[in-house]
């Protein structure tokens, strides 16, 4: 709901704050006083008009500021939060402009995109005037409208699930066509598999070949060295380690014989003769190892000459073929299984399309039988205002599928029964257009949150349809907030609020000044209505229409 609206030398308007309130305001004033000025600045703030040569002459520039009451729950903050704006209850929006063109946009401060607020402005407000059929006269809102109407909105809700559904299904359908395995690929790749599978690749074969390599490469030397310790150990000759042990293991039980102090003596020898024996065993263990089977060098060279080929042939380490040979063998399967999740996915999408073809389908046969009903209805609603000769229909059209289903939908329009219906928003007039959009909002209840906005509304209108518009205005405003620039007593009076535009002298020539009017002030409004003049019969029929407009409550 609009809660306030400041503007600052836009036009003739030098400065104005206007407060609006629940139910039907009305805004009224002499001609030329700036009355469709000051309501042009609501779309203004959304970058939806305005420009450079509505800046005033009471500055450089113009300032538009507009607040509206918004649920914190509201889905608009999600797109504000994108922006960093966090949720409130009170929407602060703002636009400056210069002389020069340049525009700057503000949420809560903020300076923001154009394109945001255009994507706010129809959440916000619906105006419908000379100039603008904001947003009602589209598609998209026609369709949500006529469900309202119709109480379309579950079977709706259906086709929206399905609709996203079936999106889902054709996502997940092309990018499974996108990546269709090649038949040579695939061939070249299986043998490619098999041929790095009977490598048996081990990612620590390398280093324990190398290791046996250099183990063969000096088996030469390692055999002199055993044989070395070998002589050292046991052989014949008196300096080896065998026979100098065995002479100290006598002399020392010579010691022991003479001292018995010496017996740790000889346990020390016992255990150095044992470490020894220990040490021969062992060597001859590993000389074991040393034993050369035929051909086992030239074996393990030709291994390693196969790992060097086939890492210089793929640019990769043995570890790094092992986790390829895993990732291609994966892919194979994978592959393998394309033909089988392919036709999976085609079922699933079919399956998907035509559960969303059905309740498409449905929606539109209920919308047709909708629409035939209600072009009826508001073709005897917009007789009431005037337009005793015109034909509304509502029209639907089939188009591509979409989330709210397969329909276009257009109000057709023609201002007599001699004329060819054609699209409302091309040969209405902006009078006929806002009594349309009334029209439907009449029967649309309060559906929607948009504050209603209406310029030149009641222009024209006769005594008994200015009468029934103000009451159907009134009405409206019961659920709706709604906003209209009037030219009839008998409609302004009928507003639960009332707010005048007076032009006035200025040392710049002229000015307008927005004020509201209550009680006497406003009996003297509607008189100038009535009469022109403010006379006794003008202020006592003035006072008769305001206490009728109330009798309606």
């Amino acid at each position: 709901m609009l809660t306030a609206l400041n503007v600052e030398n836009f036009g003739l308007i030098h400065h104005a704050d206007v407060t609006f309130d629940k139910g039907f305001t009305a805004v009224t004033g002499e001609s030329g006083a700036g009355k469709s000025l000051l309501l042009t600045a609501i779309p203004a703030v959304f970058g939806l008009s305005g420009t450079a040569d509505q800046v005033g002459p009471f500055g450089n520039s113009f300032r538009i500021r507009a607040a509206f009451s918004v649920s914190p729950a509201d889905l608009l903050w999600n797109v504000l939060r994108q922006w960093g704006i966090e949720e409130d209850d009170t929407l602060i929006i703002q636009r400056d402009m210069t002389a020069e063109g340049r525009s700057t946009y503000r949420v809560q401060g903020q300076i923001v995109t154009r394109q945001v607020l255009r994507e706010l402005a129809p959440e916000l407000i619906d105006f419908s005037g000379q100039h603008h059929a904001l947003r009602l006269f589209d598609s998209s809102p026609l369709l949500l409208w006529l469900d309202h109407y119709a109480q379309l909105e579950p079977l709706r809700s259906q086709v929206e699930t399905a609709y996203h559904a079936w999106r889902k299904q054709k996502a997940a359908h092309a990018e499974l066509t996108a990546n269709v395995p090649d038949a040579h690929i695939i061939a070249s790749k299986r043998q490619e598999v098999e041929e790095l599978l009977q490598l048996h690749l081990d990612a620590e074969e390398e280093e324990r070949l190398s290791r046996e390599l250099t183990r063969l490469h000096s088996r030469q030397r390692l055999l002199e060295i055993l044989h070395t310790i070998e002589q050292d150990l046991d052989n014949a000759e008196s300096g080896n380690v065998v026979s100098l042990l065995g002479r100290i293991a006598r002399n020392v039980e010579n010691l022991m014989r003479l001292d018995a102090d010496a017996m740790s003596l000889g346990s020390l020898v016992d255990q150095t003769i044992s470490v020894v024996d220990e040490l021969r065993l062992a060597l001859n263990e590993w000389a074991s190892h040393l034993d050369q089977e035929p051909g086992q060098l030239e074996a393990l060279e030709s291994r390693a000459n196969e790992l060097a080929k086939v890492k210089r042939r793929y640019n990769m380490g043995i570890d790094e073929l092992v986790r390829y040979t895993e990732t291609l063998q994966q892919d194979l399967e994978k592959w393998e299984n394309f033909e089988w999740e392919l036709h999976i996915a085609e079922r699933k999408l079919r399956d998907a399309e035509s559960e969303y073809m059905h309740r498409a389908e449905e929606l539109s046969k209920q919308r047709r039988v909708a629409a035939e009903d209600v072009s009826g209805k508001l073709s005897e609603l917009v007789h009431e205002m005037e337009m005793p000769a015109s034909q509304v229909r509502f029209v639907l059209e089939t188009n591509e599928p979409a989330q709210w289903g397969l329909d276009h939908a257009a109000i057709f329009y023609a201002s007599s029964a001699q004329q060819d219906m054609k699209p409302a928003t091309k040969v209405a007039s902006g009078g006929e257009l806002a009594r349309l959009a009334l029209a439907m909002a009449v029967l649309g209840g309060s559906h929607g949150g948009a504050t209603l906005i209406f310029d030149e509304l009641d222009a024209g209108l006769g005594g008994q349809s200015a009468a029934r518009v103000g009451r159907l205005l009134r009405s409206l405003g019961e659920h709706r907030q709604v906003i209209v620039i009037s030219h009839q007593p008998s409609v302004a009076a009928n507003a639960h609020s009332q707010w005048i535009v007076v032009k006035t002298p200025d040392e710049n020539g002229v000015r307008s000044i927005v004020k509201c009017v209550e009680n006497h002030d406003r009996e003297q409004e509607i008189a100038r209505m009535l009469s022109g003049q403010s006379d006794a019969m003008a202020t006592s029929h003035a006072r008769h229409l305001l206490e009728w407009g109330k009798r309606g409550d």
